[in-house]
């Protein structure tokens, strides 16, 4: 790839000699486009920009002044092009494609109801005696085995789980007083 190549060593007679041009610096043009992290673009993507910059050039080249250098002027027309493809891309997403990733995966209701068993939860757990509360918190939220528990606690196994058991039974009834049925799927 020549550094300070300009247009004119492209043009034989009066057309660009685009076969040697693509020879030289599709390399150099297909690592611009997938050096460019703002934009997530496949493969495909990136071989139509490239193919594009140079389509591009060869039908501009004619509206270029001979002593354009062909490295820079092929970097702007590439960045040109990825931002193109940015905007379409942009364009196709609509505001009812995120509408309906949010009914998907949560609807208001469904986090209204989600944030009411916290508080429930929340406040049932904060009546319980200190070693009850931790017993649950090293089980539920530190993922911590029942006998990892019972040795950090100075507890037996079997009071452990027969504690989280009753924390389970009790805050089962908590929320089915509140309007919430417990059923395991």
């Amino acid at each position: 790839m020549k550094e300070e190549a300009t247009l004119k060593e492209y043009i034989k007679g009066t057309k660009l000699d685009i076969e040697e041009m693509l020879d030289e610096y599709y390399g150099y043009v297909y690592m611009v486009v997938k050096n460019i992290k703002s934009i997530a673009i496949t493969e495909e993507d990136v071989e139509e920009i490239v193919s594009d910059v140079f389509l591009a050039m060869w039908k501009n080249y004619q509206n270029l002044k001979d002593n354009t250098r062909v490295k820079p002027y092929l970097v702007g027309i590439t960045r040109n092009m990825i931002k193109n493809k940015y905007r379409m891309t942009k364009l196709e997403s609509s505001i009812t494609d995120y509408e309906e990733q949010l009914m998907i995966s949560h609807t208001i209701e469904t986090i209204a109801e989600e944030n009411e068993q916290n508080e429930m939860i929340k406040n049932a757990l904060k009546l319980l005696k200190i070693d009850e509360y931790q017993i649950f918190i090293a089980f539920y939220y530190e993922n911590k085995k029942i006998k990892e528990i019972a040795k950090d606690l100075n507890f037996s196994e079997s009071k452990v789980k027969v504690v989280l058991h009753r924390i389970r039974k009790e805050l089962k009834k908590k929320l089915k007083n509140g309007g919430y049925s417990y059923e395991r799927e």
